[in-house]
């Protein structure tokens, strides 16, 4: 019964925004909602995804939304894109991996600076300090 409604709708707001010759917003706006009942409420009453995910895909509409022209069919195009790769799933060996070597790229870089401090004269070094 909500899709005979909804197509009932559908064909009154094409009707109505087509019968003019000029701009009709409020049959525009009535055939964009429609078409997003359309395309995103599978996704949004599927049992298997969660509030959070529901809501980051709310989220995004409304930036499509409110991104003027080129911008929005940018970011829409993006997400399009993103989505359709699988993100894998990083171990706990290489993210320590990782960060160890963050954390000593960073303390070679400040002994580096500290080696260098310590051969400039002391009138250098405490102007350096107090900047």
């Amino acid at each position: 019964h909500v899709n005979g409604i909804s197509s009932v709708l559908l064909s009154w707001a094409k009707r109505l925004h087509l019968s003019k010759a000029r701009v009709n917003v409020h049959g525009t706006v009535l055939l964009e909602l429609l078409r997003l009942k359309r395309r995103e409420l599978p996704f949004i009453e599927s049992p298997g995804v969660s509030d959070r995910e529901k809501a980051r895909r709310l989220l995004h509409l409304f930036q499509c939304d409110l991104l003027p022209g080129i911008s929005g069919q940018i970011l829409a195009s993006k997400s399009a894109r993103d989505s359709s790769v699988a993100q894998r799933a990083v171990s706990l060996r290489q993210k320590a991996a990782g960060y160890g070597f963050i954390f000593t790229v960073n303390a070679a870089m400040l002994f580096y600076i500290f080696l260098f401090a310590l051969q400039q004269s002391r009138n250098r070094q405490d102007a350096w300090f107090k900047s």
